[in-house]
Order: C-alpha cells, then sequence, then structure tokens
C-alpha cells in the first residue's frame, strides 16, 4: 500500500480474525519503512473480551463508534469510553474490552522502546494517563486557521507517538507536508484528499498513511468542520507543518 492512499475502515468488516467478541483487521500497516506503525478495526460485539496484551508495540485505543468499557488488569482500573475516547497502554500491559452493545474502536500501534529506531526516539515523559475524551483538552492553533486537540503526548505519558484530533474548516489547508510519520483517520465530516497529484473522496471512516514530507492537503468543502485523528512518531507538535518550498507554516512550533 502506498503513503497516501485512501482505505476505510468499513473494507474490514467481515474480514478480520475473530477473538472471542472482538474481530480484528488490520488496515495500514506500510512495508516500506523500519519499525512501522499500524492500524487495526477493532469490531467489539457485547461481551468481555479475552485478555489483551502487546509486548512490544504501544497502544492507543479510539472509539470511532459505540461505546465500551477498557479493564487494565493489573490494576483493576475500568474506563467508560464512547465515542470520541481514548485510551493509552504501555507495552506489556493487559486489558480487555467490554461492549453492552456493538461497538468500532481503532488500534494504533506505535513501536515500544527495545528495538533501535523506537529507543532513539523515546521521550522522557511524565505519568501515563490512561485515557483521554475529546473535548476535555484545550484545543491548539495550527495552520491555515486549522485547531487541534492533543489526546496523548509525552506531557500525558506517551514515549514514542503524539495522538490528536485536528478541526479543519471550510476550504482545508495548503499543501504540505510533515517530518513525523503519521496515520490519519476521518471521524467526521467529508471531503478530499489531494495527494501524489490525486484526489480521493474521504468521509468518516477513511483511513491513510502520510509519510514524511509527503506532500498533501485535505479539503473541506462543508459548512461543519472536517475532523482528523492523526497519529504520529515521533512524538512532538501537530502544528510542525511545512509548505512545498520549505517554509514552516504559521504556528510552526518547530
Amino acid at each position: 500500500m502506498e503513503p497516501g492512499t485512501v482505505l476505510t475502515v468499513e473494507e474490514c468488516a467481515g474480514r478480520g480474525v475473530v477473538r472471542g467478541n472482538v474481530e480484528e483487521c488490520e488496515l495500514i500497516h506500510p512495508q516500506h519503512y523500519a519499525e512501522p506503525m499500524i492500524l487495526r478495526s477493532l469490531r467489539v460485539s457485547p461481551g468481555l473480551s479475552e485478555a489483551r496484551v502487546d509486548a512490544s508495540h504501544d497502544e492507543f485505543l479510539y472509539v470511532l463508534d459505540g461505546e465500551v468499557h477498557i479493564r487494565y488488569e493489573d490494576r483493576g482500573d475500568l474506563y467508560d469510553l464512547v465515542s470520541g475516547g481514548a485510551a493509552y497502554t504501555r507495552a506489556g500491559r493487559t486489558y480487555r474490552l467490554e461492549a453492552t452493545e456493538s461497538a468500532v474502536v481503532l488500534s494504533f500501534l506505535v513501536p515500544a522502546p527495545g528495538t533501535p529506531w523506537a529507543d532513539a526516539l523515546a521521550k522522557d515523559v511524565a505519568d501515563v494517563v490512561d485515557v483521554a475524551a475529546l473535548g476535555a483538552q484545550a484545543s491548539q492553533d495550527a495552520s491555515a486557521d486549522r485547531q487541534f486537540e492533543v489526546l496523548f503526548d509525552a506531557s500525558r505519558g506517551s514515549r514514542g507517538a503524539t495522538m490528536f484530533v485536528g478541526f479543519i474548516p471550510t476550504s482545508g489547508a495548503p499543501e504540505h507536508y510533515h517530518l513525523y510519520d503519521e496515520i490519519c483517520v476521518i471521524v467526521r465530516g467529508s471531503g478530499t484528499l489531494h495527494c501524489r497529484d490525486t484526489e480521493q473522496p474521504i468521509a468518516s471512516g477513511s483511513a491513510f498513511h502520510v509519510a514524511p514530507r509527503l506532500l498533501h492537503a485535505l479539503e473541506n468543502p462543508n459548512d461543519d468542520d472536517l475532523w482528523v485523528l492523526g497519529v504520529f512518531r515521533p512524538e512532538g507538535s501537530a502544528a510542525a507543518a511545512y509548505y512545498p518550498d520549505g517554509t514552516p507554516a504559521p504556528n510552526n512550533e518547530n
């Protein structure tokens, strides 16, 4: 799969591996980069899942649709996550997902320290914050009148990546690139992804990988904001964008 190619979460329906009450489907797994990030779709049916643990990846969960409870085995912590809720789980930590009705959860896997590149990227972090709710954190300014809200970064315990939601107004951002590796999922609204001299429609559930220095732009023709969920590596500022000539975008913090 080439970076900038739009896939959809719906493509995973009925095509994943079923473990108990969770159908798990790998949607994005870039093959051309060392220690890549991974995006999976988890379709959670009513019931309590089997114990889930990944020894080599930190995991970011985001509830795209429905409601789930996440139970951590080590301390017995239980959190309710509704649509827009997120959780961060360090590698090696065991949890279970529970639902009373069907839900769709996005799972972003980021290589944990223990491999060369992950070790090099790892940040010194504050205490880990287990969960975040969209709207509970202050919004920040990005380029082209865009705003974003950070769900997890180093200040909230994430040592290797940042998770945020960007809010793109009518017309959208100009063509730009980043120096980080990013996976994006549209969580509200619709529009167009411009990338590699092509135009691809995007809507809630559309997902794509943005490689470092890949020029792209999101166009929003609607009155309401387009919401894009992003997880990028290494951890840093979502405002760190550059125009095609290399000029830093306004509000770039790097």
